[in-house]
This record gives C-alpha cells, sequence and structure tokens, in this order.
C-alpha cells in the first residue's frame, strides 16, 4: 500500500465563505501541492468529493490527501540521536520551537554526522511517537540559525508543512526577533541597517557589505548600554534573511557582535547573539502564537 499524507482541517470563521481554491491561496499551500491535490482527487469535505469552487462554512472539516510521490525529493530522513534532550518551546501536530544551543548544527552535510539539531529532534520524536499529516512525525528544516547562535527555531514535522512556513517566512507574516550584545554605543537608540549583502571577494565563508550585493534590512532597538564595558544589548528584527545578516550589518556599522570571530567581535566564550521571539503563524489555519525565550544569551 502506498503511503499517503493526509491533513484534516477545521475551517473557522477565518476562512468560512471561501471557495477551496482561495482557501489554498490564502494559506499559501503552492501551487504543485494544488495541483496533485485536483489530479488525484484528494479533496473532501465533511467526507464527501467535492470541487476546488466549493463554497466552505465554519465547522466544516476540510480533508486533503496528498499522493507520496510529490514528496520524493524532501529532505531527509535524518538519523535520530537521542543523546541530547532539547528545550522544546511549542509544539504542534505540524511543527515544533526548539531552543538551540550555540554551537549547535542545524542539519547534517554527511551520513556520517549524527549530531545536528536535525537528528536531535529525531530522537525526540523517536522517543515521543506521534503522527504528523497520517504519517510518523519526522524533523524537516524550515529555516536556519548559524551554528554560533542560539535560540528559537522551527522544525516542520511533515512536508506538507515546509513550503507554507517557508512562504509565512519570506512574507515576513512569521516575525523573528533576535537579542545581541555588541561593542560600543548607538548615536540613535533605534534604526535601520539597510545596505546590500554579498559573497566576500577574498573568503568564501564571509559575507560584506556591497552596493553590488542582495538587499538586505535590519531594524534595530537598543534596550541596555554600558558606557565601561563600551557595550549595548540591541534587540533585532530581520525584514530579509542572508546569511549571516545580523552579524554583518553589525560588523558593517561599527558594532560586531561579542564573540564574532569571523567579523571582528570582542572576544567572549560564545557569539552573543540569541533568537530570542518568534511570532508564530501556524500552517491551516493562521493562528498566531507568540514564542519568547532570552535563556542562553545572558
Amino acid at each position: 500500500m502506498v503511503a499517503k499524507y493526509q491533513r484534516e482541517i477545521t475551517i473557522t470563521d477565518r476562512f468560512a465563505g471561501l471557495a477551496v481554491k482561495d482557501y489554498w491561496k490564502q494559506i499559501f499551500l503552492p501551487k504543485h501541492l494544488r495541483g496533485n491535490l485536483r489530479q488525484s482527487r484528494g479533496l473532501q469535505v465533511n467526507g464527501q468529493q467535492v470541487s476546488t469552487a466549493h463554497v466552505l462554512r465554519a465547522g466544516d472539516h476540510l480533508t486533503l490527501t496528498f499522493r507520496e510521490e510529490v514528496f520524493l525529493d524532501h529532505q531527509g530522513p535524518y538519523p535520530a540521536n537521542m543523546a541530547v534532550s532539547l528545550a522544546i518551546v511549542y509544539e504542534n501536530e505540524d511543527l515544533m520551537v526548539a531552543n538551540k544551543p550555540a554551537g549547535m548544527k542545524m542539519h547534517p552535510h554527511s551520513p556520517t554526522e549524527t549530531d545536528t539539531l536535525l537528528n536531535y529532534v529525531n530522537g525526540y520524536l523517536q522517543k515521543n511517537p506521534q503522527k504528523s499529516a497520517g504519517q510518523s512525525a519526522q524533523a524537516f528544516m524550515v529555516h536556519r540559525l548559524d551554528r554560533a547562535t542560539s535560540g528559537l527555531v522551527i522544525v516542520a514535522k511533515n512536508p506538507i508543512a515546509v513550503p507554507i512556513l517557508n512562504r509565512l517566512i519570506k512574507e515576513k507574516i512569521i516575525q523573528r526577533t533576535y537579542l545581541a550584545r555588541v561593542t560600543g554605543l548607538f548615536d540613535q537608540k533605534t534604526g535601520i541597517f539597510d545596505q546590500k549583502i554579498g559573497n566576500h571577494p577574498s573568503d568564501d565563508r564571509l559575507r560584506w557589505l556591497t552596493p553590488a550585493g542582495q538587499n538586505a534590512t535590519t531594524h534595530y532597538q537598543v534596550l541596555e548600554e554600558d558606557s565601561e564595558r563600551d557595550e549595548s544589548l540591541v534587540l533585532l528584527e530581520l525584514e530579509t534573511g542572508r546569511m549571516h545578516q545580523l552579524r554583518v550589518h553589525l560588523a558593517g556599522n561599527g558594532h560586531p557582535i561579542n564573540g564574532d570571530d569571523l567579523y571582528q567581535g570582542k572576544a567572549g566564550k560564545r557569539l552573543a547573539l540569541h533568537s530570542t521571539a518568534l511570532l508564530l503563524v501556524l500552517p491551516f489555519t493562521g493562528e498566531q502564537v507568540l514564542l519568547e525565550g532570552r535563556e542562553g544569551l545572558i
């Protein structure tokens, strides 16, 4: 029997009155998955086959059934490792939010690597077996934190949720906030860094500010200042997600992050950058969940 992914949703007032095809667009279900549902007749409302023009009502039970082959190119599976117990801040059927320690990689680059966040998430799911979209839950990467960065990170449990979450992040509907301890005092207590970021000309590990780079926007707010140590604690919000964006914007504007040995930061035990808050928007329902966690930086 061919395995299938099946997601069941109870329609709320938020989406009542929409045709199924419009609901799909509002939740950012990708075009190729919508096509798969049409071709395989994988759409039911209250147990009955319906067309994509069917108008949804509050309380309807919508069932989406996807053929497995549409996900054959998805990532993983990652070997489970139960050696580390992660701090899980939130989870539901589709995703979890873990508090990643500094120094932990997000995902393996070879089959022999098993000491990454996704290996440990699969270890957690092996110890706590559960279903996600009708199959055994597995870890799927949505967004990345640098190895040296700690804090809140989203991990999907099924491949349907991955492109939806990616789109929610791209459209800035899911919002990410960071804390950093940096060198120097700021002239302005709030502001925006919007210099473009590109590949470094002589070191492929680095990025730098260059007019030839990609657009990048970072909002900052100074929370604390220590004139004796010549340091500031800043709150940072990303509008874009370039590699090393926060590190490059801060260093390029004279405020390298403490412990950042790549960008001339003040020596420290670790990179003083922490993903401290997520305004999470849940796939399929649009429900908002605010998650916070300052543990790990101070």
